[in-house]
């Protein structure tokens, strides 16, 4: 259930801060794809983190 909980929520601030690149700049750049990514890959790991110290 933690990684379920997890991936949505990586997968989502991946989405949310792809588009919020996309406003600001009209075009799709593969740097900020990756910077999205990275920003979904450590908030997922951070809510597991977070999930995990709950759980203790």
């Amino acid at each position: 259930m933690i990684l379920l909980e997890s991936i949505s929520f990586g997968l989502a601030i991946f989405i949310g801060w792809l588009v919020l690149d996309y406003a600001k700049e009209k075009q799709w750049r593969k740097e900020k794809v990756a910077e999205s990514f990275l920003v979904g890959v450590i908030g997922a790991a951070g809510w597991a983190a977070f999930d995990l110290i709950l759980l203790l």
